[in-house]
């Protein structure tokens, strides 16, 4: 492989990666087949001219070919890239603890790079044991309909581009991989993203990931999960078919927005916290941010077919949820722990 000629491709002739070359460099990066220096290179190129659909495509393949794969592809994931800089509760794996409820769920994460709380971090906080071998994670699945596959466990040929990552200090196309790499496969995604004009790319790049239907969305004030404030662009990405429509907070039935300063918490304890209250109707604001995005996944599912009676359905599920994620917790975790958040939870 000639390094170089991809380097002129890029930086010189400002072109873009064919899907087959993308993932040859790919492979290439994350088995350390070339340099550092030459990574470094790559991705900084890629990133200075926008990464296009068919190189977010190949480096997806590239990456889910090197990862441990689990197989259980009827399963949902809430992954999203994170990164939207405004420090609210982490409502995806609050939004995915509650959907486990209806479907399984193989929530893929990490612990947070750049918020106050990643998915890894909050489960963790509730007592979750986030590093979950295969063979446990699919009787996990069997067991309560919910498992998280922590991305490092998964995807070990990263170990390789971690350095570069951390050195570069900069977003690169790894920054928006995670949600397109899950080891179960998950067939359905529901993807919040942290800037709308990454949306289309990634939605073309997806319609050949094998998804049956996903849900990408970047909502006001650039927020990267479904607004309770404003209006939410979502892409839904249904098989090869795109859809591109906005969705307001008035459309779940809600009269009153709720402004995002009520939703940014300082620790991962405050988000395990909040979401405990949400969930137990004790933080109204709450409630309705979790439920708003519940009820996007019930609908992206096909068990409700618009939002309000999704929100409806969200409610209900929401009013059971404590007693499940406690069961999810007791199969794998510390349970005494939860028992502690959600006492201290009521006293809040």
């Amino acid at each position: 492989m000639n390094i170089a000629n991809y380097l002129r491709k890029l930086v010189y002739e400002k072109g873009s990666l064919t899907e087959t070359e993308a993932e040859e460099i790919a492979n290439a990066i994350m088995k350390g087949e070339i340099t550092e220096i030459q990574s470094a290179g790559v991705l900084v190129a890629l990133a200075s001219k926008g990464e296009s659909s068919e190189e977010i495509r190949g480096f997806a393949r590239a990456m889910r070919n090197n990862a441990i794969r689990i197989d259980f592809p009827n399963t949902l994931d809430t992954a999203g890239t994170g990164g939207d800089g405004l420090n609210t509760l982490n409502v995806s794996t609050a939004t995915a603890l509650v959907l486990s409820q209806v479907f399984p769920v193989a929530k893929h994460g990490n612990r947070s790079v750049s918020s106050k709380s990643g998915s890894a971090d909050v489960l963790e906080e509730l007592g979750y044991k986030i590093t979950v071998e295969k063979d446990k994670a699919i009787e996990l699945l069997t067991k309560s309909n919910f498992v998280f596959l922590f991305a490092p466990l998964y995807h070990p040929a990263m170990k390789n581009v971690a350095n570069v990552r951390k050195n570069l200090g900069i977003r690169t196309i790894f920054n928006i991989l995670g949600p397109l790499t899950n080891p179960a496969s998950a067939r359905y995604q529901m993807m919040g993203v942290f800037s709308e004009k990454f949306i289309d790319r990634i939605a073309e790049a997806a319609q050949d990931l094998d998804y049956e239907r996903m849900y990408l969305y970047h909502g006001e004030p650039g927020i990267d999960e479904i607004s309770p404030q404003g209006d939410t662009i979502i892409y839904e990405v249904n098989r090869r078919k795109i859809e591109r429509y906005k969705v307001n907070y008035t459309d779940f039935g809600i009269k009153e927005p709720v402004p995002i300063e009520k939703l940014r918490v300082e620790s991962t304890h405050d988000s395990a916290v909040k979401i405990i209250r949400g969930l137990s109707g004790l933080d109204k604001n709450v409630k309705t941010f979790i439920a708003i995005n519940v009820s996007v996944g019930l609908r992206l599912l096909g068990k409700v077919t618009d939002f309000r009676d999704g929100y409806e359905y969200a409610i209900q599920l929401m009013e059971s949820s404590i007693g499940h994620i406690e069961k999810i917790i007791e199969l794998n975790g510390n349970i005494e722990r939860f028992r502690g958040l959600v006492s201290e939870a009521g006293k809040g």
